[in-house]
């Protein structure tokens, strides 16, 4: 029997060694595939982070620069920034520590300002913030924040536990590069030009998109931007800070610490042409005619549209403005010794700003050949017998007191008692653009000047002084201040002592010829015209201003209080300050009028400033910043803006006088021409001329000539710019005065 064996395949020895491997390479691959797994997650994660890092930082950087520029307050800015990065990247256990600021001085000279701070979190992130003041090139806030990332996966393969991630962020605000003194839009060949001996200093940037032609007459506060071709190199750069109200100098040899030297940048790239607009032109339509308003030594203007206008000199020389927009629809020529046309509301008999017994010289409404300043005299109220005597007994309130002889009354005070006055007058908004009406009820919008001289009451018994008891004070007003509608009275038991805390406010009493404000006439010019109704016929205070039976109208010390409100022993406003010093240093004496308190807040324990005129804002913010007081308001009270149609031509000569401000309801535009507008326009100007704001004409070409002072306070943006003759020209940009710069940008 055949014994039959199955097939089968017989085994291969190479077959036996592989056995296995496949399952040794799989589990190989699945550390790959789970250590690309970790580095994708740990990655993505890491990813996640830098981007949330990014934005956090991205927003802080922007925020700290807008609230820098609403508020100028950088320990507000970095607060608030530091707050929102906190939310953007959910830490709200708040830093864990924190260091700074801590100042340095930096840049060339040391004259640049940094503050650094360090902020350390729990969850491992860390925020260094550095804020450089760097003058006119703006704010700058770098931000730069960095993690230690705990790492998921990585780790398990060799990696560290943590992995650094970390993001930066630059943000800068008020560059002037965007918002320079001077801006000329044209490309063409010498854009900016200045030529022959002329002397032009200038506080800020001068910027041009084509080329500049310059010489050393360029007295450059700033930097100098061109084109390719510009010789920035020729002017010479003088010192600067961004501080409002500056005195540029030449380096001696170098600038004083805090201050910084410009220098020439060749080429630049252009700026464009911000579009400014002119939105309240269409609110201010009526036709008007300049000469019916006749106040006797003033005209007063009202807004509106006039046709051509050539301001001359003559017996109605000083025009006051009203508050609005002035159309002119064929031109603007003021060219004219005797001649004054301004918004400015002044005392009368301003006092001197070193001497308040003092009156400024010139005063405001008395220069380029006028004579319109207001003038008052104070008087006794009745004619009165004062019966002397031993002792100071007052017998009766209707007796007349022994005490006021001339030495001391029953309170122990002196009987050298002072007066002054301040003019007021309350205006009007009309443009409803602007809503709720800061000016509404019209007794919101009160504008008071700085005071007067102080005066002192008479004694008809021995010629020397009395107090307002008994016989009472009479003031008399023999020339309206242009512009005034009443006239506060402060009074001061210590006389013409030179403290103005002494002086409290007694009263408000119309203006010769108007009535709550509205012109009726007569009003006064030479002949002595009474402040107020006669006082009760109670003897022996018949006839007088005022009169104070009792010895206790005026307390000392007199209170301040806020700006909008005048109650007994309120305290005058700030007074004024002296002669702008900018071009020609020091100002010729007696040529120059004097300058407007700064701004200021208007509630106590501040004394508000200017409360009348470009330096005055209604309403400032309760509270607010001491260091920029007008943020967040509507309006400046009196601000005017002049606007020229297509056509319409702007002449100012230096025989001829204009004093004009501007406001922020006008963008702080004081003369607008729309793009339409190729004008030749001229600005001679003279010691009593200056436009405070900015002169926004992209079409128009502007030859600027020398004058005693800065013609212009703000920047100017036009299409040519040349500087000629041989005068001292000034452009004094205050960022005051200018538009609202472009908001905080990030550039990093």
């Amino acid at each position: 029997m055949r014994f039959i064996e199955p097939s089968t395949r017989t085994k291969s020895p190479q077959r036996k060694l592989q056995e296995g491997q496949a399952i040794i390479l799989i589990a190989l691959l699945i550390l790959v595939l789970f250590g690309m797994l970790g580095l994708a997650v740990d990655s993505g994660r890491g990813y996640v982070d830098r981007r949330d890092q990014q934005t956090a930082v991205d927003a802080a950087a922007l925020a700290a620069g807008d609230w820098y520029e609403n508020y100028t307050d950088l320990t507000l800015s970095v607060q608030q920034s530091v707050a929102l990065y906190q939310r953007d990247l959910r830490l709200y256990s708040g830093w864990a520590t924190s260091n700074g600021p801590i100042l340095r001085m930096v840049g060339a000279n040391n004259s640049l300002r940094e503050n650094t701070w360090t902020y350390t979190y729990r969850e491992g992130y860390t925020l260094n913030i550095v804020a450089t003041d760097t003058q006119f090139n703006g704010y700058q806030f770098t931000y730069t924040t960095s993690h230690n990332l705990p790492l998921a996966f990585m780790q398990v393969f060799g990696g560290g536990l943590t992995i650094p991630i970390s993001a930066t962020a630059t943000s800068i605000v008020g560059n002037q590069r965007q918002t320079p003194a001077l801006l000329t839009l044209s490309t063409q060949s010498c854009a900016t030009n200045l030529t022959g001996s002329a002397q032009l200093t200038v506080l800020g940037d001068v910027y041009t998109n084509g080329t500049a032609c310059l010489d050393s007459n360029l007295h450059e506060a700033g930097n100098c931007y061109g084109g390719a071709g510009s010789n920035c190199n020729v002017a010479q750069y003088y010192c600067y800070n961004s501080s409002p109200g500056f005195v540029p100098y030449a380096p001696n040899p170098t600038c004083a610490v805090g201050d910084i030297q410009g220098t020439g940048i060749v080429p630049a790239p252009t700026l464009p042409d911000p579009g400014f607009l002119a939105n309240s032109v269409s609110y201010y339509a009526n036709a008007q005619a300049y000469s019916q308003y006749n106040r006797g030594t003033w005209t007063e203007m009202y807004p509106g549209s006039y046709g051509s206008f050539h301001l001359s000199g003559g017996s109605a020389s000083c025009a006051f403005l009203d508050p609005g927009v002035y159309n002119w629809t064929n031109g603007y020529t003021s060219d004219a010794n005797g001649s004054l046309l301004s918004n400015e509301l002044r005392a009368p008999d301003e006092a001197l700003y070193s001497n308040p017994n003092g009156v400024a010289d010139p005063q405001f409404w008395n220069q380029n050949g006028v004579t319109c300043a207001g003038h008052f005299t104070v008087a006794n109220g009745a004619p009165q017998t004062i019966l002397l005597g031993p002792t100071c007994t007052k017998l009766s309130p209707l007796t007349p007191n022994p005490c006021h002889s001339g030495i001391t009354d029953s309170l122990g005070r002196n009987n050298r008692w002072g007066v002054e006055l301040t003019s007021v007058r309350f205006d009007q908004f009309l443009d409803p653009g602007v809503t709720p009406d800061p000016c509404y009820p019209p007794s919101s919008c009160k504008r008071e000047s700085a005071p007067s001289q102080c005066q002192l009451t008479p004694n008809v018994v021995t010629g020397n002084l009395n107090a307002p008891s008994n016989i009472g004070i009479t003031i008399n007003i023999t020339k309206n201040a242009p512009g005034a509608q009443y006239y506060n009275v402060y009074l001061n038991p210590n006389g013409c002592d030179g403290v103005q805390d002494n002086f409290g406010w007694v009263g408000r009493f119309n203006a010769p010829g108007y009535v709550n404000g509205t012109p009726i006439g007569p009003f006064p010019n030479g002949t002595a015209w009474a402040l107020g109704a006669a006082a009760p016929a109670l003897p022996p205070a018949a006839g007088a201003s005022l009169y104070d039976i009792n010895d206790t109208m005026i307390a000392n010390p007199s209170v301040t209080c806020y700006a909008q409100v005048r109650t007994i022993n309120c305290i005058p406003p700030d007074s004024e300050t002296k002669p702008q010093c900018f071009s020609n240093c020091p100002p010729p004496a007696n040529l120059l009028s004097q300058e407007n308190a700064p701004m200021s807040l208007e509630y106590p324990p501040y004394t508000a400033g200017d409360v009348a005129n470009e330096n005055y804002c209604q309403l400032s913010p309760n509270p607010g910043n001491i260091n920029a007081p007008c943020v967040g308001s509507q309006v400046t009270p009196g601000g005017v803006q002049f606007y020229f149609p297509n056509g319409s031509c702007f002449s100012q000569n230096s025989q001829g006088a204009t004093y004009v401000y501007s406001g922020v309801q006008y963008n702080w535009i004081v003369i607008y021409a729309p793009a339409s507008n190729t004008c030749d326009e001229t600005l001679n100007g003279g010691a009593s001329t200056q436009y405070i704001g900015t002169i926004y004409t992209p079409s128009a070409n502007w030859t600027i000539n020398g004058g005693d002072r800065s013609p212009l306070a703000g920047q100017v943006i036009c299409y040519t710019a040349k500087v000629a003759g041989s005068g001292a020209a000034g452009i004094d940009f205050n960022p005051n005065y200018s538009p609202v710069p472009p908001a905080a940008r990030l550039i990093n």
